[in-house]
This record gives structure tokens, C-alpha cells and sequence, in this order.
């Protein structure tokens, strides 16, 4: 037995001893790559530089160049940029009016002050960014109105088809906004 153990040996001994010269032979050649590497790493992508970085185990203290983003192109009837705040809170915050309203905004709504100002200043959500707040007179509001609800009342009297008094009566609606 003592003859098959030490054959077995020999044999994982000049296994091992082959490896260690493929190991020996690889790591001489890795500088020489990393050398090539370095050199062309100018070539190389940001990520691609990244990945050789980690190989050789520097850090990028630099963040990557981007190329310039081409500029977004422009839709159809839709015109792109900041928008001139609407509205301005007390506290100084504004809002454009576009979107959802912000938090701060249905907060102040819903506060006692918000409140206040909503009944001294009907028709509008928040005070306008611009300062004063433009009130239109009642009577011209009830002018514009008032035509419409007399065709309106009037396709109604003449007993008009059923379509028709629909149709005056979405008529007023509309007018009433």
C-alpha cells in the first residue's frame, strides 16, 4: 500500500508543479497586458475604461466625460422651457399652475388663512404671483351669462324637441364657467 500512496503522490506532485509553471508563465504576461491596456485606454469607452481601472485595481477619480446630449427636439404646437410662476404663496413659494397641485399649496387651501383669502377673493384658487389680485366686476360676469340663458329660456317655452333644450341647456353651463 505504501508504494500506491507514494506514486499517487509523485503523481500530484508533477500535476501541481505543471500548474505552478502555467500560473508563473500567466502572471509574467498580465503586467504586459495591463501595459497595452493603459496605453489604448484612451480608445476605450468610459465603461471599458472603468472595467481595466478595476482590473488593475486603480480608482477613476475622475467622473467620465459625457458627449454633449443633443438638444431635445422641439413637438408640434408645443413650446418647451420654464413658465413664469402664477402663483405665490405668503410663505414665498410659487407655482406655475401646471401640473398637480403642489403640497404646500393644498396645505395653505386648507389652512385657516387659505380660507380667509378664498372668501375675500372669489373665483381665484391662490393669490397671483404678481401681487395684487384682479377682481372682474360682477356685473359685467352677469352680462356675459345672460344671453345665453335667454336662448336657453326660450327653446324651452317653445317647447322645443328634447335635443334641442339639451343643447341650451349645456349651452348656459358653459357660459356659467
Amino acid at each position: 500500500m505504501a508504494l500506491t500512496t507514494l506514486q499517487s503522490i509523485n503523481a500530484e506532485i508533477k500535476q501541481l508543479e505543471a500548474q505552478r509553471k502555467l500560473v508563473e508563465k500567466r502572471d509574467s504576461e498580465v503586467p504586459k497586458a495591463l501595459a497595452v491596456l493603459q496605453k489604448y485606454a484612451k480608445v476605450l469607452s468610459p465603461a471599458q475604461r472603468r472595467q481595466v481601472a478595476k482590473l488593475i485595481g486603480e480608482t477613476l477619480d475622475d467622473k467620465p466625460a459625457r458627449a454633449p446630449k443633443a438638444a431635445p427636439a422641439t413637438r408640434r404646437g408645443r413650446k418647451l422651457g420654464k413658465v413664469a410662476p402664477k402663483y405665490r404663496l405668503p410663505t414665498g413659494e410659487t407655482w406655475a399652475g401646471r401640473g398637480l397641485t403642489p403640497k404646500a399649496f393644498a396645505a395653505w387651501a386648507k389652512s385657516a388663512e387659505g380660507k380667509a383669502w378664498a372668501q375675500a377673493n372669489p373665483g381665484s384658487k391662490f393669490p397671483p404671483a404678481g401681487g395684487a389680485v384682479k377682481n372682474t366686476p360682477a356685473k359685467v360676469v352677469k352680462k356675459a351669462g345672460k344671453p345665453v340663458k335667454k336662448a336657453s329660456r326660450k327653446a324651452v317655452k317653445k317647447g322645443a324637441p328634447k335635443t334641442a333644450k339639451k343643447v341650451a341647456r349645456k349651452a348656459a353651463k358653459k357660459a356659467a364657467k
